[in-house]
């Protein structure tokens, strides 16, 4: 009888455990966005059937004429009521810096379950930063975004 009540605890505890790792996730939302996006000829889209709550793959297409710059950091930011807001939450990149020739296009896959965990149903962006080198070596920053929908 002890052997019953204990298998049925350890079931009951490993099935409350399951059902309180469901995929909804509440996210803490920050403060509303600031950062303009400006495309400048560089373009940032989400490659289709690659979409899930997990992660997507990014097509980044550099229509410019020059060479620009991009590294892996990009944030996730929610719309609500119109306005795009952050997420809250700690976010970690290694930071090598590639270059992306004019005309040139490619595939970055992104895994953000790590940070944000699975995307709940609603109006999302990805922000990415773009550097252009100016003549004197210094550089210019610009973002880029690109919408999508979780159902």
């Amino acid at each position: 009888m002890r052997k019953i009540i204990l298998i049925i605890l350890v079931l009951g505890v490993v099935f409350f455990g399951l059902v309180g790792c469901g995929t909804k996730n509440e996210f803490d939302i920050g403060k509303e966005s600031n950062v303009e996006i400006a495309e400048k000829g560089v373009l940032l889209s989400i490659k289709e059937n690659t979409l899930t709550k997990k992660g997507a793959t990014l097509i980044l297409k550099n229509d410019s004429n020059v060479e620009v710059q991009y590294g892996e950091p990009y944030e996730v930011e929610i719309k609500k009521d119109g306005k795009w807001y952050k997420i809250n939450v700690e976010l970690n990149f290694i930071l090598p810096v590639y270059g992306l020739k004019s005309k040139e296009s490619k595939e970055i896959k992104l895994n953000w379950e790590n940070s944000y965990g699975e995307l709940s149903a609603g109006d999302y962006r990805i922000i990415k930063s773009v550097d252009v080198e100016n003549e004197n070596g210094t550089f210019d920053r610009f973002y880029i975004s690109a919408e999508f929908t979780i159902e």
